[in-house]
């Protein structure tokens, strides 16, 4: 462990020691340190100290009860554990996130492997064959240094037709019966993405309700997205499919890549079209999300994040959130979210 992450979990256990979070925005998510007396030495007293996951719901047919927040794109090792240690169990991986298998191994290493739920995804490529996703995904397992994945998803698909692939469903089918596979899923980032998808994703995932073959969703939702994700939703619900979701945040990725396309400018570099395309449509959904912004008279992206957060977790549809993070502090105000609702804080203001 480096120094620095070092220092930044031991920072995160001792404030969290001197009084936990208030759950509310209001706090403007700053830790209550109403107390300041020293850590005890114990273990068990650090432990207890230290702020947990209030919420489990369950995910779906699989019948895994998966902390309403989960673990996404965290690539830090000493905040991946720390993760874990506060009850964080669904983790969000991709073949197509680089390194992120190697991450996720070293995080889990030495840790009960049944008290974790991985979901990790591939995409459908041109002319699949079964043998391709047999490969693909006993790399994932050597990678993952797992026996099993909970769960693998049809990562994105363009079009209804291609959740037919019958490649992915033979190795999918091989994989459960050799014990390497629990569950298959799908995931779909909806219109929240640099490029318009091909298809509505409410099209793509009601279709897979109706297929059968898919255990869990990952999906967008929030409160930008919601009547098709909610139409969703209530599917997911009626049909016993397990639902994650991403991009609950609907202008996170706006400040992301605004703060990226300026900092190519400062450098006089070219911008990929890619880019322009994506932040004329990302700027484009943060002018719309202004009317939740005044209405909650939220001050800074990490009070949006936050309150959108929380709007997600009202729907009783939704079972765990992915949180993509970078430091403790983005934990520290994201863990007390845990078990709260939007409308919880909206009655105490």
């Amino acid at each position: 462990m480096s120094k620095k992450t070092h220092l930044g979990r031991r920072r995160f256990l001792k404030e969290s020691a001197f009084g936990l979070l208030s759950a509310s925005i209001a706090t403007k998510g700053v830790w209550a340190r109403t107390r300041k007396s020293t850590l005890a030495d114990s273990r068990e007293t650090k432990a207890n100290s230290q702020p947990k996951i209030k919420a489990f719901r369950t995910l779906g047919r699989t019948g895994f009860k998966v902390s309403d927040l989960a673990i996404g794109s965290v690539y830090e090792e000493g905040l991946f554990g720390t993760m874990l240690d506060a009850g964080f169990n669904y983790i969000d991986t991709a073949e197509s996130y680089p390194r992120h298998h190697g991450v996720v191994a070293k995080a889990i290493k030495g840790r009960d492997r049944k008290s974790i739920f991985i979901s990790t995804k591939m995409e459908v490529k041109k002319d699949p064959s079964k043998e391709d996703f047999l490969k693909r995904t006993r790399k994932a397992l050597e990678e993952l240094d797992t026996e099993y994945i909970d769960c693998m998803m049809m990562h994105c698909p363009d079009k209804p037709e291609i959740l037919k692939t019958e490649g992915f469903h033979a190795a999918m089918q091989q994989l459960k019966s050799e014990g390497r596979l629990r569950y298959v899923g799908i995931s779909h980032h909806g219109s929240f993405w640099l490029k318009a998808p091909e298809e509505p994703m409410h099209k793509i995932l009601l279709a897979a309700a109706d297929d059968g073959r898919f255990d869990v969703f990952l999906m967008s939702y929030n409160f930008l997205q919601m009547d098709q994700a909610e139409q969703v939703l209530k599917v997911c619900k009626e049909k016993s499919i397990g639902t994650a979701l991403m991009k609950s945040s609907p202008v996170s990725k706006y400040f992301g890549l605004k703060s990226r396309v300026e900092q190519l400018e400062k450098e006089k570099k070219e911008i990929d079209s890619l880019y322009k395309e994506g932040l004329a449509r990302f700027k484009d959904k943060y002018d719309r999300a202004e009317q939740f912004i005044k209405k909650y008279d939220l001050k800074s992206p990490e009070e949006i994040r936050e309150a959108a957060i929380r709007f997600v977790l009202e729907n009783p549809n939704v079972n765990t959130v992915c949180c993509s993070l970078k430091t403790y502090d983005e934990l520290e105000r994201i863990l007390p979210l845990s078990g709260s609702k939007l409308s919880d804080w909206e009655r105490k203001n």
